[in-house]
C-alpha cells in the first residue's frame, strides 16, 4: 500500500504514531496489555450458542463478538481508573471501581438492556 492510493492512511497512522508516544511508562504498558489480550474462541463460540440456542456458530461471528466484548471491558476498565482518580485513590483496580464504572456505564446507555428477563436472582 502506498500513501497515493490512500492518503488517509498514513496521515492516521502518523497521528496515531504522534499518540503513542504522548503516552506515560504506564499507558504504554496498559495499551500493550489491552492489545495482547482477547477472549478464547472457544469459550466465545460456547457462550454464543448457548445465547442464541444453536450449536453453529461461524468463526467470524466468534471473532466479531469478541472484539465488541473487549471494547466493553476497556470500557469498563477505563471507567474504573477514572473512579479511581476521582476517589484519590492509587494501586490496582478493586471490585469496587468495577461496580461503580458498571453503574456509570449502565446510566450513559452503554450497557444492552436484558431482552429476556432473569429466573433467579
Amino acid at each position: 500500500m502506498t500513501s497515493l492510493n490512500f492518503p488517509n492512511l498514513h496521515t492516521s497512522s502518523c497521528s496515531f504514531r504522534a499518540i503513542l508516544s504522548q503516552f506515560t511508562e504506564e499507558q504504554m504498558s496498559r495499551y500493550e496489555s489491552f492489545r495482547r489480550s482477547g477472549f478464547q474462541k472457544s469459550n466465545m463460540k460456547r457462550l454464543l450458542a448457548s445465547i442464541t440456542g444453536s450449536a453453529k456458530i461461524s468463526i467470524p461471528m466468534t471473532i466479531v463478538v469478541s472484539g465488541i466484548a473487549k471494547l466493553f471491558v476497556g470500557e469498563l476498565v477505563e471507567a474504573a481508573r477514572i473512579v479511581m482518580s476521582e476517589r484519590n485513590e492509587s494501586g490496582p483496580i478493586r471490585p469496587c471501581h468495577m461496580r461503580e464504572a458498571y453503574r456509570r456505564l449502565k446510566l450513559e446507555g452503554k450497557v444492552p438492556k436484558r431482552s429476556v428477563p432473569r429466573l433467579f436472582r
